[in-house]
């Protein structure tokens, strides 16, 4: 068996896949999930938004939003955070909105709320 130093340099080189039009990408992707099958018009459907800094995260949504919306949907955005933004509604959409992400980008509702409902309790 070979002896290794305890410590050593590793060089590790990962692809980097670059996409010239995303929204093109987007569609393109979402065409082949064939969503027609399980979204029906004017269901509403929540799309969640994190904070992890996705690339290109406005045109993602704005792609997606207009797909639902070609399907007759009725989409909205949720932050999906967890604390950060102070875990405050503001402060979850202040984030969206640093990201580009607005309605007005978006092309529909941003529905940023720290509101919860109890479904159930256990005994």
């Amino acid at each position: 068996m070979p002896q290794y130093p305890p410590v050593f340099r590793v060089r590790q080189k990962f692809e980097v896949p670059q996409v010239a039009d995303v929204a093109a990408e987007v569609r393109a992707q979402l065409a082949r999930l064939e969503l027609g099958r399980r979204v029906a018009s004017g269901d509403r459907v929540a799309i969640a938004a994190g904070s992890r800094g996705v690339a290109n995260l406005a045109t993602i949504l704005g792609a997606l939003v207009e797909h639902l919306k070609g399907l007759g949907a009725r989409p909205f955005i949720v932050p999906a955070m967890g604390s950060h933004g102070g875990g405050t509604a503001e402060g979850q959409e202040a984030i969206l909105k640093s990201y580009g992400v607005t309605e007005a980008v978006a092309g529909c509702p941003i529905r940023s709320s720290m509101e919860t409902v109890v479904v159930c309790r256990a005994a």
